[in-house]
Order: C-alpha cells, then structure tokens, then sequence
C-alpha cells in the first residue's frame, strides 16, 4: 500500500508539471518592451495598459535617466544607474523635440547592442529636421510645397521668388505643433524675418503658401505600411494654421486613394514605420507638409478617442511581430545604409 501512495503521488506530481507547463511556456516567449520616452504620461499609462492583454511585458524608460557606455568591447546602458544591457528585447521611441538629441542618442546605443527598435534613429533625425526631410522627399517624388532657404541676404530675394513670391510661409527648421510657423504678408516681412533668425543663428525656411488650403490640413495616421485612420484639422479663429494646439477643430474623414498612397509613399521613403503626415489639398492635388514622428495618439484629439481603437495595443502587436521578423533578419534595421537610393 505504501509503495502504491508513492507512486500515485509522482504521477500526481508529474501530471501537475505538465498541466502548468503552458504557463512556463508563456513566460519564455513573452517579450520585454521598453517605451522609450519623455513622460507623455497619457501614452504611457495607455502602453500599460495595453500590454496587460498581450503577450509581452512593458516597462516606461524615462530617456533623461540613461547613460551609456561606449567602446568596442564592452558597451553599456545604465537605466537610473542600473545596468540594464540586455534586458529589453525591443524598443518603442517616444521621443518628443525639446529631448531629441540626448533621446537619440539613447537608441543609437540600443541599435548597437542588436536590440529590436520600431523605428531607426537615422529616420527619426531625418524626419525632425524639416529641410533635410524635404531634400530626400524630393529624390523620392514626393510632392510638397516648393521651399527654399538662404543663408546670405544676396540670396533673399531669389529664394523668395522660388517659392512664389509673397505671402509665404517661413518655418523654423526644427519646430512643432504649429510653434515656429510663420506667415509673411508681403516680402520687406519675410525679409525682416530672414534677417532676424540669421542674427540669432535659428535656421529657417521659406515655403510656397498654398492659399487654397489656408486654416486647413489632413492628418493621416500611418502604422506599419497602413493608414490607420485619418482626420480633418481646422482653425477656428481665422489663423492659417490648423493645428490642434492652437485651437484648431477636428473631425475624422475619409481621404482619397491617391492622398493614402502619398501618405504611405512618405512614410515608406523616410523607412518610418509609425508617424503622423500631414496633407493639405492644392489646386494641383494633395502635398506633404509635414511628417511627425512622435504624433500624439492617446489624447482627446488622438487616433484613439477619434476612432475609439486600441491603437496603443496595435503598436505593442507591431513591435512583438517587428521582433520576430528581426530575429529572422527581416526589415529595415538590418540593413548598411537602409536609406540609401
């Protein structure tokens, strides 16, 4: 009887080990995400949130508690004076402007260490820098509003003919939000504008003001080679920025096959995975004004609340199926000179 009890109880044991064994399975091929980003506090509690109800574990990477370690032979990332190489097997940057260049810095360093990021440093630099993404949006044929820059007062007159003349539009070069956009009535304006950033060493440009589209602007929310949703940006107070952060109406609309085929064509030509375009409508079809890489999704004017969609969720899906096509050698990432013509 003895002997009997004892076996019966390894059996019971056993069967009880592979009853739990899915559980033990689960955790090896959960992913550990870091959202790396710069205390958007209603994205990160959405991130959260999200990863409950998926496969994967999330943690919020404040980028201003980094540090890195750089040499050839053992590289290092510190996460508020812990070492954390390693331990993350994708990353999601959320990186707002006034952070940009620590930020980047940041997710160079994971890029290095082979860890899975949504997307590249080099696209996210090239997309915050609005002159150098135009230039390479040019190479790919993707239209825009004709803009120019100058740097010696020779050149003013010149540039501002390029554009079309007066009234123009003058941006700062790293701006945001609708701050840093500009619109010149006449030429003795943009002149004074011209000579006023130079002596300040601000970089600007000047470009073409589509008087057609003025007050008014598109927002295509794209999401791995997908237009996610999209929304119509109005001002209300007769300014000729549409912005939200100004004031500016929103209400959800149906764009037009060419205007999602340009959104994604932008996207697909800055290797951008996740962004927010912005299109406005001409006399001779839509144009680019903008690509913004750190779209705000989670507040009362978001893709989100608009289209009352889990898009927090579907990044978090994007990233864990991203990770398994780089463990492949699949995407962008692995690339020399992924953004090469």
């Amino acid at each position: 009887m003895v002997a009997k009890y004892i076996i019966l109880s390894k059996f019971d044991t056993f069967r009880s080990f592979l009853y739990c064994l899915p559980l033990f399975r689960k955790q090896e091929v959960a992913i550990r995400i870091g959202i790396l980003t710069t205390h958007l506090t209603d994205e990160e509690d959405r991130f959260l949130e999200a990863g409950k109800n998926l496969d994967c574990d999330v943690e919020i990477l404040e980028v201003r508690k980094f540090g890195i370690s750089i040499c050839p032979n053992n590289p290092k990332i510190y996460y508020e004076g812990q070492r954390i190489t390693g331990e993350f097997d994708a990353i999601i940057p959320r990186i707002d402007p006034p952070h940009t260049e620590f930020g980047f810095m940041v997710l160079r360093q994971f890029q290095a260490l082979d860890v899975y990021v949504t997307d590249t440093a080099y696209s996210l630099e090239l997309c915050r820098d609005k002159l150098r993404c135009l230039q390479y949006l040019m190479r790919k044929n993707v239209p825009f509003p004709t803009t120019g820059s100058a740097y010696s007062k020779v050149d003013y007159d010149k540039t501002i003919k390029t554009v079309g003349g007066a009234p123009l539009i003058i941006k700062l070069n790293e701006g945001t939000e609708g701050v840093g956009v500009f619109l010149a009535e006449d030429e003795k304006a943009a002149k004074n504008f011209l000579q006023t950033f130079k002596q300040f060493d601000v970089r600007v440009m000047l470009q073409e003001f589509i008087k057609e589209s003025s007050g008014r602007d598109i927002r295509a929310v794209v999401l791995g080679g997908k237009v996610i949703g999209s929304f119509e940006r109005t001002s209300q107070d007769g300014d000729f920025r549409a912005n939200t952060a100004l004031g500016g109406a929103v209400k959800v609309i149906e764009i037009t096959e060419e205007e999602k085929n340009i959104a994604l064509h932008a996207t697909e030509a800055m290797k951008l995975n996740m962004a927010g375009v912005d299109i406005i409508r001409s006399k001779n079809g839509p144009l680019i004004i903008e690509i913004n890489s750190a779209q705000d999704f989670a507040g009362p004017y978001g893709v989100e609340a608009l289209y009352d969609i889990n898009f927090a969720g579907m990044i978090l899906n994007f990233a864990i199926e991203g990770k398994k096509k780089f463990d492949k050698g699949e995407g962008v990432w692995l690339q020399k000179n992924p953004l090469k013509a």
